[in-house]
């Protein structure tokens, strides 16, 4: 029997809403399960479960033989640990403080942390890569190095079982390598079980030995992932038609999911600069993250802003919406330095979607997407027909307008940043920031998610600006790049002029091929071996990676 399964599960928030319903599923010892499938399907719920964090209504989850609920927590968390989805560090713990915590299910209450605990958060600091960083202070990180500082208190638990959401989540492409040979040498060297959820279905190919596809809290397919993961039943999982794309030379195939047509080549036609910033310097505690950035957004066009993470992306974003303010240099909206706005008339033209917002307990999304009406609000104008139908329009739009009367925090993490999103084009600004949109959403949501991007420009002339991490959506939906490393634009233009594979090994330390792409004729990459990869595989002593097939390719 595993050491890990799930029998007869059904799991549900509250008495009504049941997410897995009658779920049975046994984790393979020593090996890495990859769970993918639509937001909601249940797969977070189903990981909370396995980890304890979620009681059953009906079935058990089993660990070593007995039932999970029974064991005392501090056992369970010496043999199991989780990383979350969405996690959230004390204000000003600094990366080796958090990363201590990972030690807590080996310490007795009056207990000093010994060189045993020493060593583990030592050893996990370098795994994850973050040992220069163990002095700063997490919410000072970069969402990818925040990401890593999380993992890295997961790996101090030092437990044989370890259960990771969305572990890729905010990291460059690679770095995303580097955590996905990092938990191949966890597997293969140290026999850990692994199970984790993904949304990148080319993640679960190229790691896993067992892909697990779930959707409507059940499991409807389950095996390796030469087997599993096909075009036709990626299509009936996630309802987007995928296709498979065979680089020229050598290197694995990769799935790259479509959304509505595009006209190969589309640009919208070059105009003013709707927002621009001149010489900007800005960054945190005196800690300079952009250096001297001049940049200039068209209007009406969909600028992606890409680069590796910490390399100022989110900051450049900031402090364009007024949120920083910079040390040096100027930022112009339409011609007229932002901070000559007053707040209420700024917000009237310019939202902004931020990495990582939280809210308060038992907000709904309706009230949520709401607050974007905000700007348009006077104490002697209350809520209008013009506001219910912005709320209304921007529910409809994201997918959302079924979840109104739910509360924020009981969303899976791709529902509760579409009401963020929702939140965002409530607002009704002629300008939209967003900042990693697609984040927690699957494949099919990221393409409708873009999608609607792209149309608000065609269609209604606004201006988007938006951080991306996977550099295929940004060469497919955006008209302009801005390219970023080391707080400087190293680059800028269409995604054809912009994006070769030079490019893309001296920003990101990747080997790729960039062909065209066959449903667009812009850049495809097709990324190999990562700089970081190889560093992190000679530091692990990682065998070659196994290589996965894509049935259909």
């Amino acid at each position: 029997m595993a050491r890990l399964l799930a029998d007869t599960v059904t799991l549900a928030y509250g008495r009504d809403r049941v997410v897995v319903d009658g779920l049975s599923l046994e984790i393979p010892d020593k090996a890495v399960t990859a769970i993918i499938g639509p937001n909601g399907c249940g797969k977070s719920t189903l990981l909370r479960a396995l980890a304890r964090l979620l009681a059953p209504q009906r079935g058990c989850v089993v660990l070593d033989g007995e039932a999970i609920h029974r064991l005392p927590t501090r056992e369970v968390a010496r043999r199991l640990s989780l990383l979350p989805q969405q996690a959230s560090a004390p204000e000003a713990i600094t990366v080796e403080d958090l990363v201590r915590r990972g030690r807590y299910p080996h310490q007795s209450f009056f207990q000093p942390p010994s060189r045993r605990d020493q060593v583990a958060v030592e050893r996990a600091l370098e795994l994850a890569g973050m040992s220069e960083l163990r002095d700063v202070p997490v919410d000072e990180l970069s969402g990818g190095q925040r990401q890593r500082a999380w993992i890295a208190m997961t790996l101090a638990q030092e437990t044989p079982l370890l259960l990771l959401d969305e572990p890729t989540t905010y990291l460059d492409i690679a770095h995303q390598q580097e955590v996905l040979a990092l938990i191949r040498w966890l597997n293969r060297e140290e026999g850990r079980t692994v199970v984790l959820v993904v949304h990148d279905v080319n993640h679960a190919a190229q790691v896993s030995e067992c892909v697990v596809a779930m959707r409507g809290g059940q499991v409807v397919a389950q095996g390796p992932p030469d087997r599993v993961l096909s075009p036709e039943l990626l299509e009936r999982v996630f309802e987007v038609p995928c296709e498979v794309v065979v680089p020229p030379a050598s290197g694995p195939p990769v799935c790259v999911p479509r959304g509505r047509a595009l006209p190969p080549g589309n640009s919208a036609p070059a105009g003013r600069a709707a927002l621009r910033a001149e010489r900007l310097s800005s960054g945190y505690s005196r800690r300079p993250v952009l250096r001297d950035v001049t940049v200039s957004l068209p209007a009406g066009r969909v600028t992606a802003i890409v680069g590796p993470n910490a390399c100022g992306k989110s900051t450049l974003l900031r402090t364009l919406a007024r949120l920083l303010k910079p040390e040096a240099g100027i930022v112009f909206l339409d011609e007229r330095p932002v901070w000559e706005s007053s707040h209420r008339e700024f917000a009237r033209r310019l939202a902004l979607l931020a990495q990582g917002a939280t809210v308060p307990e038992g907000l709904l999304v309706e009230e949520l997407v709401a607050i974007g009406r905000y700007p348009y609000q006077r104490w002697y104008r209350q809520w209008s027909e013009r506001d219910q139908q912005a709320v209304e329009r921007a529910m409809v739009a994201t997918g959302v307008i079924d979840l109104r009367w739910r509360a924020v925090e009981t969303l899976s993490g791709g529902q509760r940043q579409r009401a963020w999103l929702a939140m965002a084009l409530a607002q009704e600004t002629p300008v939209l920031l967003l900042d990693e949109p697609t984040t927690f959403l699957d494949i099919a949501h990221q393409v409708e998610v873009l999608d609607l991007v792209w149309e608000l420009s065609r269609s209604e002339g606004r201006t988007v600006v938006v951080v991306l991490h996977d550099l295929n959506q940004a060469c497919r939906y955006a008209d302009e790049l801005v390219v970023m490393k080391d707080g400087r634009v190293v680059g800028a233009g269409p995604p054809s002029e912009v994006v070769d594979q030079e490019l893309v090994r001296d920003v990101f330390g990747v080997d790729s091929t960039v062909i065209p792409d066959p449903a667009t004729g812009r850049p495809l990459v097709l990324p190999g071996r990562s700089l970081g990869f190889e560093l992190a595989s000679e530091r692990l002593g990682e065998a070659e990676p196994r290589g996965r097939a894509w049935r259909g390719a």
